[in-house]
């Protein structure tokens, strides 16, 4: 029985040494969530084990609190910026909204004198088609009088 004691109370002393050094590394790290499952995964002990332990759900939750505190911490002091900084964060969002207006402006100018150069080539086009109708019709009118006159000759 007495093996089993000192074997059993070396396994003890070692997952707790193990225990100790996952907490130490999730308490560092707040990239490693501060639970039992991460606890596992790191020591390789089993969950129900280390919740049979009182002290790392302890621990766990001073890890949390800790962490809860240090969010809210930097979110009040995000709200406590400088108000110069405020003002020239306004400042480039107003920059950057008078560039991009201004480059939609110039693809305005751009889209403009596109539009004015083809209206330009229709009305060109439709005068020279219009011409081109009046000098078929000045030859259709001639063809048919001259047709009149053939059939008046052969009749």
């Amino acid at each position: 029985m007495n093996n089993f004691d000192e074997r059993n109370q070396r396994d003890f002393e070692e997952n707790t040494k193990r225990l100790v050094e996952a907490m130490d590394r999730i308490g560092s790290s707040s990239d490693l969530p501060a639970t039992i499952a991460q606890l596992s995964q790191l020591t390789g002990m089993h969950r129900n084990a280390i919740s049979r332990r009182q002290w790392p759900m302890v621990k766990l939750k001073e890890i949390k609190n800790k962490r809860k505190a240090l969010r809210h911490l930097q979110f009040v002091e995000k709200k406590q910026i400088d108000p110069f900084t405020i003002l020239e964060d306004r400042l480039d969002n107003a920059k950057r909204e008078l560039v991009y207006w201004f480059n939609k402006s110039l693809d305005n100018e751009k889209k403009i004198k596109q539009l004015e150069q083809n209206l330009q080539r229709m009305t060109q086009a439709r005068t020279d088609y219009e011409y081109m109708l009046k000098q078929e019709r000045q030859q259709t009118n001639e063809l048919t009088k001259q047709l009149t006159i053939m059939r008046d000759l052969l009749s």
